[in-house]
């Protein structure tokens, strides 16, 4: 039942929850506990992190050592948030080093300095999302849940050397940690012209 609630609170919202709630009464927990039960979790997902060991453990428990991993962005709102957790603004849009995006870039205790890139960084109006898709074996009829291996606000100034790598990047950790990708996708077509 856990899960259903913050499955619902997750897709539905809080008025959803909240609706559901009141009109199956004792069957889902208050807020307050279920914002507690999510922020105890380990599956917390920080901007621009790619969840290595997390994916490792997943695959570990469903017995599956090949996938495959997609890329896509999609449309979001503007908006800056903090992360107590981190200690970071979330929203601008995350700067990349070889295509890798680089967690916690926006941290400061200056005010000056937040208010620079309120005024001065673009805030992000996509969301990159990095999935894989576990391969089960012959034997298994079902295959197990896709994972989101990480996320963070991009605009639309990505290249395809970008992607490229940080394809790279992802297939050279999950190779450290004995998990085997077999292809990558992406939403988006680029024509590659590599030649010198």
């Amino acid at each position: 039942m856990k899960d259903f609630a913050v499955v619902l609170y997750t897709l539905g919202g809080k008025q959803v929850y909240e609706f559901v709630r009141i009109n199956i009464i004792g069957a889902l927990p208050n807020l307050t506990t279920l914002k507690k039960l999510i922020s105890s979790t380990d599956a917390i997902l920080t901007e621009g992190r790619f969840c290595f060991d997390a994916l490792q453990q997943y695959l570990n428990s469903v017995k599956v050592k090949f996938g495959f991993c997609s890329e896509d962005c999609t449309s979001i709102i503007k908006k800056i948030k903090y992360d107590v957790k981190t200690n970071s603004f979330v929203g601008f849009v995350t700067k990349l080093s070889n295509g890798v995006p680089i967690p916690d870039y926006y941290q400061t205790d200056s005010f000056e300095e937040l208010q620079f890139w309120f005024n001065n960084i673009e805030k992000s109006n996509l969301l990159n999302i990095h999935m894989f898709q576990p391969i089960p074996q012959l034997n298994r009829t079902n295959a197990p849940a896709s994972f989101l291996m990480s996320a963070y606000g991009v605009d639309s100034t990505s290249t395809a050397i970008d992607i490229l790598h940080r394809w790279i990047y992802i297939f050279n950790n999950c190779s450290k940690s004995q998990i085997r990708i077999i292809g990558f996708s992406t939403g988006k077509i680029f024509a590659l012209d590599l030649c010198c």
